[in-house]
């Protein structure tokens, strides 16, 4: 967990979404998005990263576990 934590720390977020195509409909193609989001693509993906970062941070002071289940 702890280590999930970091290296989600380690992302660099200006870099990344300055990588993205200015146009916010071409930037939602590039990710695979479709339709628009409230507030702003790149809005939403830096508050999807923090809280993302955020649950591992926690899990791993909690020494928590994460299951993923899908069929």
């Amino acid at each position: 967990m702890a280590r999930v934590a970091a290296l989600l720390g380690q992302i660099n977020m200006p870099a990344l979404l300055a990588a993205l195509p200015a146009d916010e409909h071409d930037a939602a193609s590039v990710i695979g998005q479709a339709g628009s989001i409230a507030g702003g693509l790149r809005g939403y993906l830096l508050e999807h990263l923090h809280a993302l970062r955020d649950f591992y941070l926690d899990a791993a002071k909690r020494h928590l576990h994460v299951v993923l289940w899908w069929d």
